[in-house]
């Protein structure tokens, strides 16, 4: 008698039925650099290029503008990037993947965000610096102790909208005025948070959404949590243009950037720079694959002195990148990329993104 072969149930696939038993154990899955499951990306956006209606730039005579200015809004020395593009770099990283990550922002003529403890050779190696702070109480205290070009508050668990203001107020009449103060987001309810955040005057806002990490959560965290950064760019530019600050406060995503496309496409949706972390990382040498996750605070492998290089190779390459399309779209400037240069090609991400699908 043959045996019977049946398709599996949608519902109890053979992964759903191993994440039971393993929770029946005591054990719980943890998830590193992107959620368990599919989700819309950048690669379900293409851009419209030139054609017989808009004509392309001639690479070699016709420059592409990619001088960023972020936190222009209250500050009066806004940070100045040759590039929409900088690095981020948790307090989990070892020291030395810290310091080439700096060392190869400032290669780049870029910046890199450090959060946590930051010490005397990552600020020496950091021509361009954003330091990052929890908002908690002396803060204000912590932030000023240390010189940075920009400086991004950090939301806690608990974290009120009057303690933010609060900080925020203070970090001004410290004198930190000079410099731009950027919120990060989470990328949940984002019209709620970006109004929140404009409303207590920040400079710039650091979305997040549902993410990848360069360190292991619980999967909870990511497959169940926030929107999709293609969801969460343009409800939050729309809510600035409802505060009728767009153009004012800069957006920054902070999420699944892996490439100079995914950055045009996160440019033209209505952000004003990308963050990178992760491939940042991957570009060092710190992951060679996606199966090497790193524990919190311990490194997959030693970084060498110099590799720092690399990132801003990197960095490179994906600014090229960026002006490229730009140049193919007619556009003398990165950040004139708009949503009528995208189109869709699934269904999901139109409607999460609100760019047109294609075929309509």
């Amino acid at each position: 008698m043959k045996a019977l072969i049946y398709p599996h149930s949608q519902i109890w696939t053979p992964q759903t039925i191993a994440d039971i038993h393993s929770r029946a154990q005591g054990q719980y899955r943890l998830s590193g650099f992107r959620p368990l499951r599919d989700l819309p990306t950048f690669d379900e956006l293409v851009f419209l290029a030139s054609g017989l209606t808009r004509f392309p730039l001639e690479g070699y005579k016709e420059k592409c503008k990619t001088e960023t200015t972020l936190g222009s809004r209250t500050a009066s020395t806004p940070l100045v990037l040759e590039t929409p593009i900088y690095v981020g770099a948790s307090s989990a990283l070892e020291n030395r993947a810290r310091l080439e990550l700096a060392r190869g922002s400032s290669l780049a003529n870029s910046a890199i965000s450090l959060e946590g403890k930051v010490n005397r050779d990552e600020r020496k190696l950091a021509h361009r610096m954003i330091y990052e702070v929890p908002v908690r109480k002396g803060a204000s205290r912590l932030v000023s102790s240390l010189k940075a070009e920009a400086r991004q508050l950090n939301l806690e668990l608990g974290t009120t909208v009057d303690a933010l203001h609060g900080l925020i107020r203070d970090l001004r009449r410290g004198g930190a005025v000079k410099v731009p103060i950027f919120v990060s987001c989470p990328g949940a309810r984002v019209e709620d948070e970006v109004k929140a955040a404009v409303g207590v005057g920040a400079d710039g806002l650091v979305l997040r959404g549902l993410k990848t990490s360069t360190i292991t959560r619980p999967e909870g965290l990511f497959d169940y949590c926030r929107v999709p950064i293609i969801a969460g760019i343009p409800r939050a530019r729309e809510a600035l243009r409802e505060r009728k600050v767009l153009g004012e406060v800069s957006l920054i995503s902070a999420t699944g950037t892996r490439n100079g496309a995914d950055a045009s496409k996160a440019l033209a949706l209505g952000a004003d720079a990308v963050r990178i972390d992760e491939a940042a990382l991957i570009a060092l040498g710190y992951y060679n694959s996606s199966n090497e996750i790193a524990e919190e605070g311990r490194p997959n492998r030693k970084i060498e002195p110099g590799t720092g290089i690399r990132v801003a190779k990197f960095i490179n390459s994906m600014t090229m990148e960026i002006a490229l399309l730009a140049r193919s779209l007619g556009k003398g400037d990165v950040h004139s990329l708009e949503y009528e240069d995208l189109s869709a090609l699934t269904l999901e991400a139109s409607l999460m993104s609100g760019v047109r699908l294609a075929g309509e």
